[in-house]
């Protein structure tokens, strides 16, 4: 028999059971962020939706209508399908794709600031915050996008997805870019106010018309070409819309920079909390 801080065991009884096995340990942290999530998005959705379901629903019809308008309007006024694709379609791969964008990052950027009064409490931190603002967004404009899919699909439009596992992919770039830009603005919002009114025009109109959701590259003068090419949002929707049509195949739309993007903008944000975050609960 052998003791171990002042109590007898066994010499086959695991030694993490009195040690402390690390990996529970792992779990239990994960466990705690999650329960930490959940009550913030719970938070997020009574406070921005209402207690009654019909402001949920407002909140998908909205940006439903918006993209209806467009593509309706699109397709009014342009007889021919842009590479080959359905008009409608056409749009709303390029609306929804880029709402979801934008609305991530705007959202997760007013996080810290909307919610600072739980910063309170010793569990919640920024990044807490932000991730799950995030989550919210993310997961209710992919609902939007795929009841678009499927109204369009219900109203006689071709739309048939050939690649969904590429077309979630690529969702998920758009997601993770809007999340790592709203980190890293939410990071320097406190220390610098016009960050929110930089982001809201840069968000707006410039960005809105530069980003594919109107044309493709093939569609686009060389010389323009090559300065959209700098646009990762674009190379997404493209990659998205080759996912989506099988008439339809990117031959500009890089998966590495997509990717690459996406991943360092979100490493970038978060570390920027991370690093800040002292800084962040001293200047709230």
């Amino acid at each position: 028999m052998a003791v171990v801080e002042n109590r007898t065991i066994d010499k086959q009884e695991p030694f993490s059971t009195v040690v402390g096995d690390p990996w529970a340990r792992v779990l239990a942290a994960g466990a705690m962020q999650g329960r930490v999530l959940h009550a913030i998005m719970l938070r997020e959705v009574k406070s921005r939706f209402g207690r009654q379901k019909l402001g949920f629903l407002w909140a998908v019809f909205e940006p439903m209508a918006l993209v209806a308008v467009f593509a309706l309007l699109f397709a009014m006024g342009h007889e021919t399908s842009p590479s080959g694709m359905p008009v409608v379609p056409f749009m709303i791969t390029g609306f929804a794709p880029f709402i979801l964008f934008r609305s991530a990052m705007t959202q997760t950027m007013q996080a810290i600031e909307a919610n600072r009064q739980l910063l309170i409490f010793s569990q919640v931190t920024p990044t807490d915050l932000v991730l799950a603002r995030g989550l919210l967004e993310v997961a209710t404009l992919t609902v939007v996008f795929f009841l678009l899919i499927a109204g369009a699909y219900a109203l006689g439009f071709e739309t048939r997805i050939e690649n969904p596992l590429q077309m979630l992919f690529a969702l998920g770039c758009l997601a993770m870019t809007g999340c790592g830009l709203g980190a890293f603005f939410a990071a320097l919002i406190p220390f610098v106010r016009s960050i929110k009114q930089f982001v809201s025009i840069f968000a707006g109109r410039p960005l809105f018309f530069i980003s594919g959701l109107f044309f493709t590259f093939e569609m686009l003068p060389g010389n323009v070409r090559e300065i959209l090419l700098f646009n990762p949002i674009m190379h997404m929707i493209e990659w998205l819309r080759s996912a989506v049509f099988i008439q339809f195949e990117s031959r500009y739309a890089s998966l590495d920079y997509a990717v690459g993007t996406a991943i360092f903008t979100l490493f970038i944000g978060l570390l920027m909390l991370r690093g800040l975050r002292r800084r962040l609960l001293a200047n709230l």
